[in-house]
């Protein structure tokens, strides 16, 4: 099988519907799969890397536990818009793992390396 380039651009918020949760186990099986697999946080997306989403008020499956596990699928290259994240108040301090924080002209040059995009 050729390795491809995938870029997941995940902009929804974790909760609320089922997007984020997909595009996050969508990742993960790519990366179990070979692939070289990337995941860019925008817009909304950045609450996904909030940490301290799992406590014990959280009935539903969370988020966090799914994004700390990327890096064990081989899913490590995980960036967040600078943007989005100055915009909502949030700092690398605030993340539940180390990612790269890129501007507006980083992402367009990491999109124009990846041999596919997937949206959530």
């Amino acid at each position: 099988m050729e390795t491809k380039r995938l870029l997941f651009l995940l902009r929804q918020p974790p909760y609320g519907s089922s997007h984020a949760l997909e595009a996050l186990e969508s990742a993960l099986v790519a990366g179990v799969f070979d692939q070289r697999v990337s995941v860019l946080f925008s817009g909304d997306g950045v609450w996904q890397l909030l940490a301290g989403q799992d406590g014990p008020a959280i009935q539903r499956r969370s988020i966090a536990k799914i994004v700390r596990a990327l890096p064990q699928y081989d899913v490590t290259a995980l960036y967040a818009c600078a943007e989005a994240l100055a915009t909502r108040g949030l700092g690398a301090g605030d993340l539940s793992l180390p990612v790269a924080i890129v501007t507006r002209d980083e992402q367009r040059a990491l999109l124009a390396e990846q041999d596919a995009v997937v949206n959530d």
